[in-house]
């Protein structure tokens, strides 16, 4: 005690209660301040956390807002490590999964929000309370942090009047003193939105498991305009920023910006890689996402690399300087006790035993500190050399296109959100829509104190850029670049509109809500259950979500809380090194095509509108086939009627790289004359200075889509007359008189038949627009060619006049009795029956004339398409697996083979290992 008290006298280092709020700037994004004390209640194994706000007219901003949960609790001793600022029992623990490693979280995140909080905590029916006020320290005019703790037995709901001698567990670091006691009560009851001694119990009462913890912020910071930050006037089921608070000033207006920049409640959804929290806001379950889940053709590659040894390297010279100070301090303890014992003998005064007592406390505490960094060591040492292997998980978003963009956890919270890369720029559709997540452990970047961004920029840009790299791997994998433009309006997506939501038409919404089923958490179980689609089960409801429990799965196989959480397995791909020319190719064929291109060149894929008007073909049996006339016989055929020619296939009999190809308009000559199409006769022949790339002449002819543009454009070769094109690529369609102006039609539109009316009529080039009576805006009328098989009249067609356009009067099919063709679509259906579907065999063979008619061909295809991906994919990763497994079998063996004396290389091929295997073997079974 000599020893303590004669540095008295010397100047200490002050920590100014100003330091609270310059602690809290640290944070300039506010949901960033509130997720740390969601942080807090993840690291202490809550289960369930509540975020609720309470009026208080007497407050700033009118209102408290308090963080409940059933964690682990805290003892005195705990909470009074939370008042040491940089102090945290978690930065040596062995425990990966614990987020916080400051000891700062809570007094900067707080103090971000509020100028006051109040903390209450519960551990073994001892309740603690901490105190932590600004507007106390200016009324009161102190420079320096007071932090009240009184300590409660919460059985008789008295004070601990313990003494050094009699310790509870817990509260080494608190004494009982009565007038202590009476100070911290009295400033808590003056300062605290809780004003007499009931008021204080009822908070811990708030807690009902037997531990937990209560956090109220009070006095919350308002804007410049004198409204509280937090919104919670808009929506009284969450918490929002305003455009005025956030620092990138977002217009609220447009539904471009993702929603977890507006939304706690939607932050809250992603903030972790794997929730296993029940969260509530403002009384209402917050509906939690695992992000790879919830993609489109979900791909997860393995990034592996050695850069990342600083923070290792780092981390162990800190430990290791650590670790020697410590064991100093522990030698200067235990010589401290030791010479006491000695001097003292057997005699103790209460005051030498107090001193003896907290001695070797002191001591038994550096030697817990030292054996967990110590361990910490080890660890850290061993994983130096490791090469760290970080997962990369890529997927589309077709929920929403425009929120693209990487997800950067580290331990499974979320660092950085929708972080662009990959993409040249926002005109083109070149990875849109495509997201990233990856979860990086704190061996490999560390975070900074707001949890905004990592320490390490550089290291964190070198991650940035092989992401990037991945992702341009993943959009080639996906093949989605062949047939882009078709594949986003099978969704409901408009190319003119990349940055905005998709079509809420029902077609599209039941199309994404089949490519990805829901995903939801069990309510009691807190498991993962993948809800199968069904076209005859409502979509369920806000209540519904937050109540649901897997009893109420109609999968029969995942409704129970006892069945283990079965998620389906995500394929894996591989980096493939691609030359920056293949690259830059790529780039330029994915650009959002313009008005008058159906697709890019290299498009092979089939559209949806094909494959619906493709198969209705077994109802309605339009004859299709291919003309082979000459081009003399048939050159006023061709001249009549607009020529379809396959963009995937070559029109001349060489390949010619890098030549320039004439976009001609093929126009038709008529001997009537149409007023309507003046402005079509001045359309003058134009050249596209692009570079084609070089094309086979064995490549087969794609199905052409039915659906075309009005301003349908024909890529001829410019050293080719019209002559020379294959007429085997003409496809003419059985007979259908021409529609005029006013008459009523349907088409396939979006996956599925819809009536409309005609409203225009091209002879020259045989086309006509309609305008549907679902979609009555301009915006929406298509173009289709007058022999397309994809529309048909509503009602009986109108008898044939002198057409206005040569058609083949030709038939080559007979009729056929209509109760053979549905035998054969019935039989088409039942070949291609996904597993899953909500049809049996047995249904489809009883299903009549009606029944066929009302049959969804759009996402039936789009299942079945769906259902072969998956197995292909998993195909490819169940052998990906095997090989590794083979590969890493091979490996032990030729170890234990080299150690034995017998040598076989380690790179050696399987086949030339299979062969040194089979020779050892009959070597050994020889007789000696």
């Amino acid at each position: 005690m000599m020893m303590m008290n004669q540095y008295d006298c010397l100047n200490k280092a002050q920590l100014s209660f100003e330091y609270l709020h310059t602690n809290s700037t640290t944070h300039t994004f506010l949901f960033g301040a509130l997720a740390e004390l969601v942080d807090n209640s993840r690291d202490a194994g809550a289960t369930n956390l509540d975020i609720y706000t309470r009026k208080d007219p007497s407050l700033r901003g009118g209102f408290y807002l308090a963080f409940l949960d059933d964690g682990c609790g805290m003892h005195y001793d705990d909470v009074f490590n939370v008042i040491v600022f940089g102090k945290s029992g978690k930065r040596h623990t062995l425990d990966s999964n614990q987020i916080g490693q400051y000891g700062n979280g809570l007094k900067s995140g707080a103090m971000r929000i509020s100028n006051d909080f109040i903390l209450f905590t519960k551990k073994d029916n001892i309740g603690t309370c901490l105190f932590l006020s600004r507007t106390f320290h200016q009324e009161e005019h102190i420079t320096q942090i007071m932090c009240p703790m009184p300590c409660f037995d919460l059985i008789t709901q008295q004070p601990i009047e313990n003494t050094d001698n009699e310790q509870i567990n817990g509260t080494r670091t608190y004494t009982y003193d009565k007038t202590k006691h009476e100070l911290e009560m009295y400033l808590i009851t003056k300062y605290s939105p809780f004003k007499t001694i009931d008021d204080l119990f009822k908070q811990f009462n708030l807690i009902t498991s037997s531990s937990g913890t209560l956090i109220v912020l009070y006095n919350v910071k308002l804007s410049d305009t004198g409204e509280a930050e937090l919104n919670i006037k808009t929506d009284p089921y969450d918490m929002l920023i305003d455009s005025k608070n956030r620092r990138n000033l977002f217009d609220d207006n447009d539904d471009s910006i993702p929603p977890e920049y507006r939304s706690f409640r939607a932050y809250v959804s992603i903030l972790y890689c794997e929730p296993r929290m029940r969260i509530t806001i403002q009384q209402r379950r917050v509906i939690t996402k695992r992000l790879p889940h919830t993609l489109y053709k979900p791909r997860q590659y393995q990034f592996k690399s050695t850069r990342f040894k600083t923070r290792s390297e780092q981390e162990i010279k800190k430990c290791e300087q650590e670790l020697e100070s410590l064991d100093e301090r522990i030698r200067e303890a235990d010589s401290q006790v030791h010479d006491i014992q000695q001097r003292l003998g057997i005699t103790y005064t209460i005051d030498e035993r107090t001193r003896l007592r907290k001695l070797q406390i002191h001591a038994a505490d550096l030697k817990d500190i030292a054996n967990r960094l110590r361990t910490g060591l080890l660890r850290k040492k061993s994983e130096l050399n490791t090469t760290k292997i970080l997962t990369f998980t890529f997927g589309l978003n077709i929920q929403n296109r425009a929120a693209d963009g990487v997800f950067v956890y580290n331990c499974g919270r979320l660092i950085k959100m929708y972080e662009k890369i990959g993409q040249p720029n926002k005109k083109t559709l070149y990875c849109r829509g495509v997201i990233g997540i990856v979860d990086v452990p704190s061996i490999v970047l560390e975070p900074t104190h707001n949890k905004q961004s990592f320490a390490d920029e550089k290291e964190y840009h070198f991650l940035l850029k092989n992401i990037g790299e991945y992702m341009r791997q993943y959009w080639t994998d996906t093949g989605v670049e062949h047939y882009i433009k078709e594949f986003w309006e099978t969704y409901g997506y408009r190319d003119d509109q990349l940055d905005r939501p998709p079509s809420n038409d029902s077609e599209a919404i039941k199309r994404r809500q089949v490519a990805v089923p829901m995903l939801i958490q069990c309510n009691k179980c807190l498991k993962w259950r993948r809800l199968p689609y069904s076209t005859n089960t409502m979509p369920l409801t806000q209540a519904q979500l937050e109540s649901w429990q897997c009893s109420n799965n109609t999968d029969i196989l995942n409704n129970s809380c006892l069945l283990n959480e079965k998620l389906e397995g995500i394929p894996e791909g591989e980096l493939k090194q691609k030359s920056q020319e293949i690259n830059n190719q790529s780039r330029v064929l994915s650009r959002a095509p313009s008005p008058l291109t159906r697709s890019s060149t290299n498009n092979k894929r089939i559209s949806n509108a094909e494959i619906s008007s493709t198969t209705l073909n077994a109802t309605s049996k339009l004859s299709t086939h291919l003309s082979n006339a000459s081009s003399s016989s048939s050159s006023s055929t061709t001249n009549s009627q607009k020529r379809s020619i396959s963009t995937s296939r070559s029109l001349s009999t060489k390949a010619k790289p890098k030549k320039k190809i004439k976009r001609r308009i093929i126009k038709t000559h008529d001997t009537t004359n149409d007023d309507d199409d003046d402005d079509d006769e001045e359309e003058e022949t134009s050249l596209l200075t692009t570079e084609q790339t070089s094309r086979s002449n064995n490549q087969q002819t794609s199905l052409l889509d039915s659906v075309t543009s009005t301003n349908y454009v024909q890529i001829l070769d410019d050293d080719n007359d019209t002559e020379n094109i294959d007429q085997s690529e003409i496809i003419t369609v059985g007979p259908l008189p021409p529609p005029t102006i006013g008459a009523r039609v349907s088409a396939m539109y979006q996956g599925a038949r819809r009536p409309g009316q005609v409203i225009n009529v091209n002879d020259k080039r045989g086309i006509f627009k309609m305008r549907f009576d679902e979609f009555p805006s301009p915006e929406f009328d298509y173009s289709f060619s007058y022999k397309s098989s994809a529309w048909s009249y509503v009602g009986t067609p109108p008898p044939s006049t002198t057409t206005r356009s040569s058609i083949d009067e030709t038939n080559t099919n007979e009729n056929e009795p209509l109760f053979t063709i549905a035998k054969k679509f019935k039989a088409l259906i039942k070949f291609m029956l996904p597993p899953d579907w909500e049809l049996t065999r047995e249904q489809v063979t009883s299903m009549n004339y009606d029944d066929l008619s009302r049959f969804d061909v759009g996402v039936f295809m789009q299942s079945y398409r769906e259902k072969m991906t998956k197995i292909v994919e998993q195909r490819k990763a169940d052998e990906a697996h095997w090989r590794t497994l083979a590969q890493r079998l091979q490996t032990e063996v030729t170890e234990l083979l080299n150690l034995s004396g017998k040598s076989i290389p380690i790179d050696c091929s399987m086949e030339d290992f299979e062969q040194r295997i089979q020779n050892y073997s009959t070597q050994v079974e020889k007789p000696h």
